[in-house]
């Protein structure tokens, strides 16, 4: 008798379970509102990044981290216009190239 479908993806799924290939790091990625940030969440630590920047340490919680990223301080002023520095270099040297 041959398995349906649906019963053969049921069967790989449950193989891959027990295989233990669900092990992989789970990433969690929160944009903040009215905000060019984002909190990564990695197990049980959280950071702030701009893109491909990171902008804060690693927290305990997102909760910290959003507080953090919140935060409009001279610091933060300087890093997200060394970031934009950085992205419009990165823009030009590509449109050079071309």
């Amino acid at each position: 008798m041959k398995n349906t479908k649906s019963e053969v993806s049921q069967q790989n799924a449950n193989e891959v379970s027990k295989q233990g290939f669900g092990k992989e790091e789970i990433i969690i990625r929160e944009n903040i509102a009215e905000t060019p940030f984002q909190i990564i969440t990695v197990k049980d630590e959280s950071f702030g990044v701009m893109g491909e920047y990171r902008v804060t340490e690693q927290l305990s919680s997102a909760k910290k981290v959003k507080e953090e990223l919140k935060k409009i301080t001279w610091n933060r002023i300087v890093q997200v216009m060394m970031i934009m520095k950085n992205i419009d270099e990165k823009i030009t040297n590509k449109i050079e190239k071309e």
